[in-house]
């Protein structure tokens, strides 16, 4: 197993090996690694990470092939480029519809939803292919919530937050998990959760950390201390001094996602675009614990909640940023009930004497 003060000497020959597995929505896992990181004959196509190839998706969607294998795919990029019907339901739908897959000789493509209207087919009514203008207006009216709490020094109410947007306070509740999968106090709370762990490191006390971010009693904030840090306050405070921390990378469909976690709880999940920075910013938060790759079982049950805590279909009209801050929220929650699944999985059960 990788153990260490992950030195940042060692990091971009570890990462090489890591971003091959989760660009493909793998795991990395330690208990059973495939190669040492370290050595020097990792596959050729392991290697050629950093290549990209530029088309536009005027182009990309043009064939019936390449349209049917967006929509297997469930591909959100192709969204308004075309539209595919299921003639034996009847049914237009978006190319990223969750709708059950139909047989490849029972679809069809247009260009527009309608063609298809024109040719008597009907709207799905679970991506709502007709309402393009409608769902970017509550995006954007969700998009704005979120930066509202964001930036605002002390968390404001449901009903303020409704109000600000044009809603009224249920209708608000409803749409803002509808698009980010979690209520608008779970978002809140997140936020509060975000600014502590970043002013901790950085404030005179931990008394001021707690109330600059928003607690407003030191009870709740320490009730709440073990589930937001992982930890107790004093040690994240002192990058997690004298802890032994397991982490692990997974993909995820907004790119590869870092949980970590000591014998307490999760103290870290990082989202973004290259392994390698979600690696260095995991030893700048926690510089004097020890990091150890984790085993098997618990990157299996990271993995499951990851797939449990993917966004919803309609969060792919919020900014990636937002979807990203919620994607971590649903994870924190899914993380513990995951591993007590594998963990009650794994406990033999006691025999039934015989009578």
């Amino acid at each position: 197993m990788l153990t260490a003060r992950l030195h940042l000497g060692l990091l971009p020959r570890v990462t090489a090996w890591v971003n091959g597995v989760a660009e493909r929505g793998g795991t990395v896992v330690g208990g059973a690694a495939r190669r040492d990181p370290t050595r020097n004959d990792l596959p050729d196509e392991w290697k050629a990470r950093s290549m990209t190839v530029t088309t536009t998706a005027a182009t990309l969607y043009t064939g019936d092939e390449a349209r049917w294998r967006a929509v297997r795919e469930r591909d959100a990029r192709a969204d308004g480029h075309f539209y595919y019907v299921v003639v034996t339901t009847g049914v237009y739908s978006r190319p990223s519809c969750t709708v059950k897959l139909a047989r490849r000789e029972n679809v069809r493509f247009f260009r527009a939803p309608e063609d298809a209207r024109a040719e008597g087919y009907r709207p799905c009514r679970r991506c709502c292919p007709d309402d393009s203008h409608r769902h970017a207006a509550a995006a954007e009216a969700v998009a704005r919530a979120c930066r509202i709490i964001d930036e605002a020094p002390l968390a404001p109410s449901l009903d303020e937050l409704a109000r600000e947007v044009g809603y009224s306070r249920f209708h608000f509740h409803r749409l803002f998990k509808s698009f980010t999968g979690i209520t608008p106090h779970a978002y809140l709370a997140a936020a509060r959760a975000r600014r502590v762990r970043e002013a901790l490191p950085l404030s005179g006390t931990i008394a001021d950390a707690m109330y600059s971010s928003g607690f407003n009693s030191g009870g709740h904030f320490y009730a709440a201390a073990t589930e937001i840090l992982g930890m107790t306050p004093k040690t994240y405070r002192a990058g997690g001094d004298g802890t032994e921390i397991r982490y692990t990378v997974t993909g995820s469909s907004l790119g590869p996602v870092l949980v970590a976690a000591t014998d307490k709880g999760v103290c870290g999940v990082l989202t973004g675009d290259e392994v390698t920075a979600l690696l260095h910013r995991l030893h700048t938060m926690f510089r004097h614990a020890r990091l150890v790759r984790a085993d098997d079982d618990f990157a299996a049950a990271v993995a499951a909640a990851v797939r449990e805590a993917e966004p919803p279909q309609l969060a792919r009209e919020l900014p990636l940023r937002i979807r990203r801050s919620a994607l971590t929220v649903r994870v924190r929650r899914a993380v513990p009930a995951a591993l007590a699944v594998r963990v009650r999985r794994t406990v033999p059960t006691a025999p039934v004497p015989s009578r």
